[in-house]
């Protein structure tokens, strides 16, 4: 084989490979947006059970439960800000440590839910250990072994009531941007439902202070 020849050979191996790793890549794509549009699917399934609910502390533990089923996951939280003493309080929880990690509270300025209420961001933490924002004591108190983390924040006009906190899927996969995507819609209807729950409550102070009043 003469070199023009053996040139071309070469040429032609090296488009041969392009070309695969360029089809791979449209199948691991496609793969991805057949995925994604399934959570989709889910999601708008979840939302119709969601909104069916009338008691609003049910609904949150409805949107919790939802998320975990969509994303795939064992354990999660939904912690809510106490501005009065600038912590985190655990106030729902799903999965093996529910009874024992429901109320604790840890600062604000703690670990990466801590970070997604001070920034108001979510964030995708896939190797946990590594992470200087990390709150490993939540791990070493309660027998957890948080190895990825998806976070998103709670926010109802430019104020963060609180934050939904996913840990480990249950195949043991990365979480990925479409996950994040999918609970941040989730955190906007858990959001909705605080601040309605806000005004509620308001509500029945205002009507009790009406009434000391009026006796």
């Amino acid at each position: 084989m003469d070199r023009g020849s053996s040139n071309a050979v070469h040429f032609l191996q090296q488009e041969n490979n392009r070309l695969k790793d360029r089809i791979e890549k449209l199948q691991d794509e496609n793969d991805a947006l057949k995925s994604y549009l399934r959570d989709l699917s889910a999601l708008y399934q979840a939302t119709k059970t969601i909104i069916s609910h009338d008691d609003l502390f049910k609904l949150l533990d409805e949107i919790l439960y939802q998320a975990l089923v969509i994303i795939k996951t064992d354990h999660g939280s939904l912690l809510l800000v106490d501005e009065e003493t600038d912590e985190l309080v655990f106030v729902m929880v799903h999965g093996e440590f529910r009874e024992r990690l429901q109320n604790y509270r840890m600062s604000i300025t703690q670990g990466i839910a801590g970070w997604v209420a001070r920034h108001s961001e979510s964030i995708i933490v896939n190797e946990a250990n590594f992470d200087p924002r990390f709150y490993a004591d939540v791990d070493r108190t309660f027998g957890l072994t948080t190895q990825k983390l998806l976070a998103v924040p709670l926010i109802d006009r430019n104020r963060t009531l609180g934050v939904i906190e996913l840990v480990n899927k249950q195949d043991g996969s990365d979480f990925v941007e479409s996950d994040a995507t999918i609970l941040s819609l989730l955190g906007i209807i858990a959001a909705m439902a605080l601040h309605r729950l806000d005004e509620e409550l308001d509500a029945q102070e205002n009507l009790a202070a009406k009434d000391d009043a009026g006796h």
